[in-house]
């Protein structure tokens, strides 16, 4: 029998438990969170107040570390499937039993079981999401929201990033099996071109829609990033540590002259923006590459192993999925003005009401992972493509 200790060392990786990308999931989630519970609840009255809201703000980056991450791991295990039997059945029925409890769950709540007059009771926008249950049992939430001008879909419009990995998933697995390695990475990055394009494309002909923003061809370069690194690891000989590196040194470099350039002057913003996304997509790509393939980044990988950022990563689907209908919930219910004059110190009301809206989060993902997710992730392991590939 084949052990993982006879792997070459890009495929050993991806088949064990890496403990640091536990942290970068806990890492992206933080970010996100950041970004609703302070970034969009709090009205700054000082100036430590004024820059953690600016701060939070690129909590937005935290879902464009969530896409990477899954397109360097969704890769990885597709091509190293490639050939097995039971390649397409194990990968998308193990995906439905990660994903579909708890996204569906929580639609089956909100627009089935609970009764139209007590939703209304509750907030006559949770009949909005009832009205619009076809795009959200559909993972059409992105498509809905793309014509629109602000994120309008009351309390779940975050699921548009989730709608954009759920397309991934049903078109990847194919691109995978059917082309070489070397041509996988040629239809990434051809995918990541297209998608700064059409972002260029949007920002220019529909600056106030979220077409740009949402639509998954405009989104896909983050996804395609990881899966280029995920490809790259596994050519011969893979990808050397020492342009691992300079790829991602140039990217970051790139990531902060844009940043820079929008903060001065507001010129060309849709071409900064757009290929800014771009480049943060390349740089996470390259440092999750290196972390996982080569020594060194010690001080890194030492931070993605800290309990509390792995704990966070362990369920960061479901803060993902709570903790925007949370904060949603918090501010149709003016909780963010309650908490403001509840000790008379604007900044520690806002540092509680910040550590609510995490807490109420925190709790519900913990529920909903060990109480009702838990037996249906149990459920995957029955289904993993067999070791060997099948006879020709």
């Amino acid at each position: 029998m084949t052990g993982a200790s006879s792997l070459p060392p890009a495929r050993r990786a991806a088949r064990s438990h890496i403990p640091e990308l536990d942290g970068v999931r806990g890492l992206a989630i933080a970010g996100v969170m950041a970004l609703h519970f302070v970034n969009n609840q709090v009205t700054p009255t000082n100036t430590l107040e004024r820059a953690a809201v600016t701060l939070s703000n690129y909590g937005l980056w935290g879902v464009d570390l969530f896409f990477v991450l899954s397109g360097f791991l969704i890769t990885g295990i597709l091509a190293d499937a490639r050939g097995r039997d039971g390649y397409f059945s194990s990968f998308f029925i193990r995906r439905a039993l990660r994903i579909f409890p708890l996204y569906y769950g929580v639609l089956l709540v909100m627009t089935v079981l609970v009764p139209p007059a007590v939703l209304g009771a509750l907030d006559h926008e949770l009949l909005d999401v009832r009205a619009l249950w076809p795009w959200l049992w559909t993972y059409l939430t992105n498509v809905y929201l793309a014509p629109e001008t602000t994120f309008s879909i009351p309390y779940v419009s975050h699921f548009w990033s989730l709608a954009i990995e759920e397309h991934f998933y049903l078109v990847w697995p194919f691109v995978i099996w059917s082309l070489s390695t070397s041509r996988a990475m040629q239809v990434s990055a051809g995918l990541g071109l297209l998608a700064l394009s059409l972002r260029l494309y949007f920002g220019v002909t529909a600056p106030a829609q979220l077409y740009a923003d949402v639509l998954t061809p405009c989104r896909v370069d983050a996804l395609c990033a990881g899966a280029w690194f995920a490809l790259a690891a596994r050519q011969q000989g893979g990808l050397p540590r020492d342009l691992t590196l300079r790829i991602a040194g140039v990217a970051a470099a790139l990531v902060v002259a844009l940043s820079f350039w929008h903060i001065v002057s507001h010129a060309a913003e849709v071409a900064v923006l757009a290929l800014r996304t771009t480049a943060l997509a390349v740089f996470f790509g390259a440092l999750i590459h290196a972390m996982t393939h080569h020594p060194g980044l010690e001080g890194l990988k030492a931070a993605m192993r800290a309990g509390w950022l792995r704990h966070l990563g362990r369920y960061s689907y479901g803060l993902y999925v709570f903790h925007g209908i949370v904060a949603y919930a918090m501010h149709r219910a003016a909780v963010p003005a309650w908490f403001a004059g509840l000790t008379g110190l604007h900044t520690l009301d806002a540092l509680l009401m910040v550590t609510a809206g995490v807490s109420v989060s925190y709790a519900l993902a913990l529920a909903s992972y060990h109480g009702f997710e838990q037996p249906f992730l149990t459920l995957k392991d029955r289904f993993t493509p067999s070791a060997s590939p099948p006879a020709v």
